[in-house]
């Protein structure tokens, strides 16, 4: 039986995933952030083979620890889907001072450095599995190229993203040679689902569509695993 890690499993895609994984029959490993949501726990109560992991990306302590459950439960990993994300509105604007420099720092070590010290401590697991899969949700706003048609978002957001990006393209060229296989996914603008299950009419899609398209673009084989590129719901590359 196969088994994942999801990081920012709490709501939106992240459950959405776990979903989609736990009706493929993988073991899914859950991490989990937000104390106010309990979906994970309700999904939990459904089936046996989730296990829900108190996981901060942006602390080694609880990342060490998460790392450990995995091991002492499973003893290997076969796929690390990288989904956690600050996306707070953190005041950063070089017109509006003063910037909030430490929310601007908890960006980068969340949303940049923390997959990639995630992925670290992940890889003595995946050493052992045949699978050897890496993905990482990311976003438009992090293609650097298409950045002068977009004026409306915080600097840290985008800035941490395409650190990310950088931090997997730098992996990949050490990792592939490995036998890892790497993903980086858009999913569009989705809508946001409320602590009750409920989700905003704000925004385009269901996030569970959107997980049932991510999940199926994670799992199949490629024909150019060689090519790290960003792919989005619709099967469209972007330039990153």
């Amino acid at each position: 039986m196969p088994n994942v890690l999801i990081t920012g499993a709490d709501r939106g895609l992240g459950l959405s995933l776990c979903k989609e994984y736990l009706q493929r029959g993988y073991t899914v490993f859950a991490g989990k952030f937000m104390a106010d949501y309990t979906l994970l726990e309700d999904l939990r109560a459904q089936n046996e083979r989730l296990h829900i992991i108190w996981l901060d990306v942006g602390e080694s302590a609880s990342i060490e620890n998460a790392v450990q459950m995995i091991e002492r439960t499973v003893g290997t990993l076969d796929a690390f889907i990288s989904n956690a994300a600050l996306m707070g509105r953190t005041k950063c604007d070089l017109y509006d001072p003063p910037m909030e420099v430490e929310r601007a720092w908890d960006s980068f070590r969340v949303n940049a450095l923390g997959p990639l010290l995630l992925t670290e401590k992940l890889l003595p697991l995946m050493e052992k599995s045949p699978m050897k899969r890496l993905c990482y949700v990311s976003s438009e706003v992090a293609c650097i190229a298409l950045m002068k048609y977009r004026c409306d978002e915080p600097f840290p957001y985008p800035m941490s993203k395409a650190g990310m990006q950088m931090g997997v393209r730098m992996m990949h060229n050490e990792l592939y040679e490995r036998g890892y296989m790497f993903r980086l996914f858009h999913p569009g603008w989705m809508k946001f689902r409320n602590a009750d299950g409920s989700l905003t009419e704000i925004a385009m899609y269901d996030p569970d569509d959107i997980g049932a398209i991510a999940a199926r673009y994670f799992e199949k084989d490629l024909y150019d695993e060689h090519r790290l590129v960003m792919v989005d719901f619709n099967g469209y590359e972007w330039p990153f």
